[in-house]
């Protein structure tokens, strides 16, 4: 027959946040759906349009941020324990960006506005378009406007353009000025709100960039990499993970419940 103390230790109760986090995520996603708020034909790059663009979701997530009142304290804790979580579980996903990487705030993956880059390069002009889904490479010569490369491909894949027969036969100082040149079009970079030195927000134990815009930007790709995880099966549902999304409800739920 059990005892006191095994009533003692069955008193905290373990709430599935997955369960709570997925819930919360439900009402985001009926938000940037229906609120007619957010532009997007799909829920990614809904998410992109939440993370980038002016929002009341995003202006909420700011202010909390800077907030320097109890609120403010609790969901820069939250934040901070979301955090030190991640790193804790190390979770990983491809779901994203098509290319696995952690979901942290060291490795942030930033949809790159860039959309052409042109530069010259002694007696040849090299150019690097993306549109409509698709990639363009050009190298032309200065003096005379003819074409010595011309590419375009669906998506964004370097390999695929190295593959080329024509880009093959172009030298390997064209080459480099050429890869140079598309690198600058990634679909995504990705960048760390992690900081050092004297310009940094300290949220929790960690210095953070001193700069609530891309904070919450990152917030909002990070919980959207969190429920891909999640509706996926891209996590081990153990103790660590569950944290994970204890700390990832909190963080969403303060400025989705500012919406109503």
């Amino acid at each position: 027959m059990p005892g006191y103390k095994d009533w003692i230790d069955a008193i905290d109760i373990k709430v599935d946040y997955f369960s709570a986090f997925m819930k919360a995520w439900i009402a985001f996603n009926a938000w940037y759906n229906f609120s007619g708020e957010v532009t997007g034909k799909n829920d990614k790059e809904c998410i992109e349009y939440v993370a980038s663009q002016s929002n009341r979701f995003k202006t909420y997530t700011m202010n909390l941020i800077n907030a320097e009142d109890a609120d403010g304290s609790a969901y820069r804790e939250n934040i901070a324990k979301l955090h030190g979580f991640l790193l804790n579980a190390a979770i990983t996903t491809q779901e994203y960006i098509g290319v696995r990487q952690s979901v942290s705030f060291a490795e942030v993956a930033v949809k790159n506005a860039n959309t052409l880059k042109r530069k010259d390069y002694y007696q040849h002009h090299y150019e690097c378009s993306r549109a409509h889904g698709k990639t363009k490479t050009v190298v032309t010569v200065k003096a005379t406007g003819a074409s010595i490369f011309c590419f375009e491909q669906e998506g964004y894949d370097i390999d695929v353009l190295r593959q080329q027969s024509d880009f093959i036969a172009l030298t390997q100082r064209q080459q480099e000025q050429c890869e140079e040149c598309y690198r600058e079009l990634t679909p995504y970079r990705i960048t760390s709100i992690l900081a050092s030195g004297q310009t940094t927000k300290q949220i929790g134990a960690y210095n953070f960039v001193n700069d609530a815009g891309k904070i919450s930007e990152a917030i909002v790709i990070i919980l959207y990499m969190l429920r891909c995880c999640l509706a996926h099966g891209d996590i081990s549902p153990d103790e660590s993970a569950n944290e994970v999304y204890k700390y990832a409800y909190e963080v969403l739920c303060a400025p989705l419940k500012k919406l109503k």
